[in-house]
């Protein structure tokens, strides 16, 4: 592993105050911490997202008819010779965004080999990547996430569904380290070869995934993209990170930029093959995975995206102040 260098950008305008809203949103962290440990409130919380959705066993019902249907057309596409471009098939059942569509029409492109879907940084699991395949989809899967108070709500989510009560998930409380993310992944039993890894902390990410022994044939992450697309870069590396302590004006100096992940991508044999809309959570394929099918695009793709071009245009001018490490071109850190 090389020795860690520290790269100073110095922006073309002078940094700017950091907007209140933030200062909002991290007292909105800190409540929202203290909210869940107290279980009344975590279950009038509970009760009024339900009520809001309407009854997940209604919704559950209603998703696995249509996601089956969903499926038996784009095999039909699938044989005609007909790909879709990822920003036709997302759609969102637990996940944030649109990323289950995303990640169900590539399985349903490459198949699948162990049905196993791992993610690190879970929360609940009400909210994530790996929820919607393990309820409508029976597979099997690991969740973990550092802060135990989710980690016991989703144990209680999971054992409740129809879907997952008579085979939940392993769900497991654990802080990640570069120095032993492959321990504590063999511990919980997680097999060498993976369907889907979900990777989301918000920290030392890259650090994780240059680390990891496992290679799964997915890989969907959050990188930052408040650092500009040609910029291979990534925070110093600290053990116990966490973006909650940051200063304001600081909250985003986190994860690594997209050209970071897709070096560190190449040096272990992934291509860079699309994003969400909102152009932070990118999908890598392993490169012996729908090779011809789903061909790599660059980086640069990201500076199309009008989202993460102001996010880039509020952030970089004071980010690019902090000692960011530099990823080599050979994907090394």
């Amino acid at each position: 592993m090389m020795s860690e260098t520290t790269t100073e950008y110095q922006p073309a305008t002078p940094p700017i105050a950091a907007p209140r809203p933030l200062f909002g949103r991290q007292l909105l962290y800190a409540a929202k911490a203290r909210l869940r440990a107290v279980p009344l409130l975590r279950s009038i919380k509970r009760r009024l997202v339900e009520f809001a959705r309407g009854s997940e066993d209604v919704i559950y019902r209603q998703s696995e008819i249509a996601q089956k249907n969903l499926i038996a057309s784009w095999r039909q596409l699938q044989a005609s010779g007909v790909i879709l471009p990822l920003d036709q098939v997302g759609f969102s059942r637990f996940s944030e965004f649109e990323e289950d569509g995303h990640l169900l029409y590539l399985l349903t492109l490459a198949g699948s080999t162990s049905r196993t879907v791992v993610e690190i940084s879970s929360q609940d699991g009400r909210v994530c990547m790996a929820t919607n395949l393990l309820v409508h989809h029976r597979w099997r899967g690991f969740l973990f996430d550092g802060d135990p108070v989710f980690v016991g709500e989703g144990q209680r989510f999971f054992a409740a569904h129809p879907a997952t009560r008579s085979v939940p998930p392993v769900m497991r409380a654990e802080w990640f380290t570069r120095e032993n993310v492959n321990q504590v992944l063999a511990a919980a039993g997680v097999p060498d070869e993976v369907d889907v890894l979900s990777l989301d902390i918000d920290g030392n990410d890259l650090y994780l995934w240059s680390a990891m022994k496992m290679r799964p044939r997915i890989l969907i992450c959050e990188f930052n993209n408040a650092v500009p697309s040609e910029l291979a870069l990534t925070i110093p590396y600290q053990p116990d990170f966490s973006f909650a302590a940051l200063p304001p004006d600081q909250a985003m100096f986190r994860s690594a930029s997209l050209a970071a992940f897709v070096a560190v991508g190449r040096r272990k044999g992934y291509r860079l093959v699309g994003m969400n809309a909102l152009g932070f959570n990118a999908i890598f394929l392993r490169d012996d995975v729908l090779a011809a099918e789903m061909p790599e695009i660059p980086a640069s793709s990201l500076e199309a995206n009008p989202v993460a071009e102001e996010v880039r245009r509020r952030w970089w001018p004071r980010l690019s102040r902090l000692p960011w490490i530099e990823v080599s071109s050979d994907g090394k850190i």
